[in-house]
C-alpha cells in the first residue's frame, strides 16, 4: 500500500520540481544559475527583525494586552495581528475586511493554499489552473487528491475560452468548484490578467458558483504602468485572497495569510480555515507575526512603501537582463527573432520562446557543458504546454552574473541551431 502511494503521489514530476532545481545546481557548482525564484540576497535584511519587534512591543505597551502572552504563549489560532492586515489591505488595496477574524495567519502562502483548499474540497469537484503555473498549487492539490484541470494560458487570459471550458466540464457532470489565479506577474510566464478579463472571471465565478483563489505574491513588484485593482477589492464574495511576505520583506520569516469571502450571504469560511490550521501547524509563530506587524505600522501600513526599495532594485535588474537579451540576441535580416521573449512590466521572470524544445535533458546539458541554468517553462505544465520556452529568473542574480549567463546561454542556443 505505502510502496503504491509512493509511486502514484511522491513519483509524479510535479512534486519534484524544486528537488530536481536544487539537484542540478548541486551537480553544477560553477554553473550561472537563472533558474531560482528566490528573491534577492542582498534584500535579506536582518535589521528588519529588531525594527519590526521594537515597533511591534512599542505598539503593544499602548494597549492592555499582554506582550509576554502574546509572544510567549500559544496564540489564537487565526494569528494575532488579523486587525493589523486588515489595516494594510485597506491602505493598500481599498478592501475592506469586515471582520478580522476572515483573515487567518498562516506559515507561508503553501499553508495558505493548503487550507483554503481543504475548506472548499469537502466534498469532490473541479480545480481549475492556468497552465503552465508554478509548482505549489498543483502540487498540493495533488497531495489532497483533487481533480485538477489545467487551461491554457492563452484561454485562461480570454474570457470567452474560460467559460467555454466551463461549460464543457458542465457538460459532463463536473463541478469548477475554484479557479486558481495570479493575476499579477505570474509565476513561471510572468503574465497578468487585464482588469476586463478580472470583471468577467468574477462574474463568471458568480454565475457558475465557483471561487477565486487569488494569489498576490508578485503584485507589489510593478515597474511600470499603473496597478490593476486586485479581484477581492472588486468582488470579495467570490475571492479567497492568498497573501505572503516571503518576497517583500524575505522568505525566513514563512509568513503568509488567507482572508476568506466576505459578503451578503456569503458562507463564513473562517472556522474551517481554523480547525484545518489547529490540526496542522496550531498557530502561526508569534514572533514572525510581531516582526511583520511592526513593520507595517512603522511604514503607515503600507506594504507599497516597504517595499518600495525592493522594487527599484529589481527593476534595474530586469532592465539589465532586457539588455543583455537585446545584445546577445539581436534581429535578423527580416526582422524575425530566431529567439524571443516577453516584456513583463513586473514580477521575477522573463519567458524565453525558443526555435527548439528545451526540458529537462536539455537543462541538464546547457548546465554541464555551457556552465549556465535556465529552467524549462514545461516543467511547471501539466500537459505539455510550452515545450520551446524556459524561465529566466533576474531576482537573484548579479549583474555581472547575468551578463556572463545570457552569452553562455547563446552559445548553447547556436550550439543548438548549427
Amino acid at each position: 500500500m505505502s510502496s503504491a502511494f509512493e509511486n502514484t503521489i511522491f513519483e509524479d514530476p510535479i512534486l519534484n520540481v524544486i528537488h530536481l532545481l536544487n539537484s542540478i545546481a548541486q551537480e553544477n557548482p560553477e554553473a550561472i544559475s537563472l533558474a531560482s525564484g528566490r528573491p534577492d540576497d542582498q534584500q535579506c535584511d536582518p535589521s528588519l527583525i529588531d525594527r519590526g519587534l521594537a515597533q511591534y512591543k512599542h505598539y503593544i505597551a499602548g494597549t492592555e494586552q499582554s506582550l509576554a502572552t502574546l509572544l510567549c504563549q500559544y496564540g489564537k489560532t487565526a494569528g494575532i495581528i488579523n486587525e493589523t492586515l486588515a489595516i494594510h489591505l485597506q491602505v493598500d488595496e481599498g478592501i475592506t475586511v469586515s471582520n478580522p477574524e476572515s483573515i487567518v495567519v498562516c506559515l507561508g502562502f503553501q499553508e495558505a493554499c493548503t487550507l483554503t483548499l481543504l475548506s472548499i474540497f469537502e466534498s469532490g469537484g473541479v480545480l481549475l489552473v492556468p497552465d503552465p503555473v508554478f509548482s505549489g498549487i498543483t502540487g498540493i492539490a495533488k497531495l489532497l487528491g483533487i481533480t485538477i484541470v489545467p487551461v491554457p494560458m492563452a484561454a485562461f487570459l480570454d474570457p470567452t475560452a474560460l467559460r467555454k471550458i466551463i461549460e464543457e466540464l458542465e457538460s459532463r457532470g463536473e463541478k469548477t468548484k475554484a479557479l486558481y489565479a495570479v493575476p499579477d506577474f505570474s509565476n513561471p510566464t510572468a503574465d497578468s490578467l487585464s482588469y476586463h478579463a478580472r470583471k468577467a472571471m468574477l462574474s463568471l465565478a458568480n454565475e457558475k458558483n465557483f471561487f477565486i483563489l487569488e494569489d498576490t505574491a508578485y503584485r507589489y513588484f510593478r515597474y511600470e504602468g499603473a496597478a490593476i485593482a486586485s479581484m477581492k477589492s472588486i468582488d470579495s464574495s467570490r475571492v479567497f485572497l492568498l497573501g505572503s511576505f516571503a518576497k517583500s520583506i524575505f522568505p525566513g520569516l514563512r509568513m503568509g495569510y488567507v482572508v476568506a469571502p466576505e459578503g451578503a450571504g456569503v458562507t463564513s469560511f473562517s472556522t474551517n480555515l481554523c480547525k484545518a490550521k489547529s490540526l496542522i501547524t496550531v498557530n502561526t509563530p508569534a514572533l514572525c507575526q510581531a516582526v511583520v506587524a511592526g513593520l507595517l505600522i512603522e511604514n503607515e501600513y503600507s506594504l507599497k512603501g516597504l517595499n518600495q526599495p525592493r522594487v527599484l532594485s529589481y527593476t534595474n535588474k530586469r532592465n539589465h537582463m532586457l539588455e543583455c537579451l537585446e545584445r546577445e540576441f539581436p534581429f535578423k535580416v527580416d526582422a524575425q527573432r530566431r529567439v524571443s521573449w516577453n516584456h513583463p512590466a513586473g514580477g521575477f521572470f522573463i519567458n524565453m520562446q525558443l526555435p527548439f524544445a528545451f526540458g529537462e535533458s536539455e537543462m541538464r546539458e546547457c548546465a554541464q557543458q555551457f556552465k549556465v541554468i535556465v529552467f524549462p517553462t514545461t516543467l511547471f505544465s501539466l500537459t505539455n504546454e510550452a515545450a520551446n520556452q524556459v524561465r529566466l529568473s533576474f531576482s537573484n542574480a548579479t549583474a555581472s552574473g547575468v551578463t556572463q549567463a545570457i552569452g553562455r546561454f547563446r552559445a548553447y542556443v547556436e550550439s543548438r541551431l548549427q
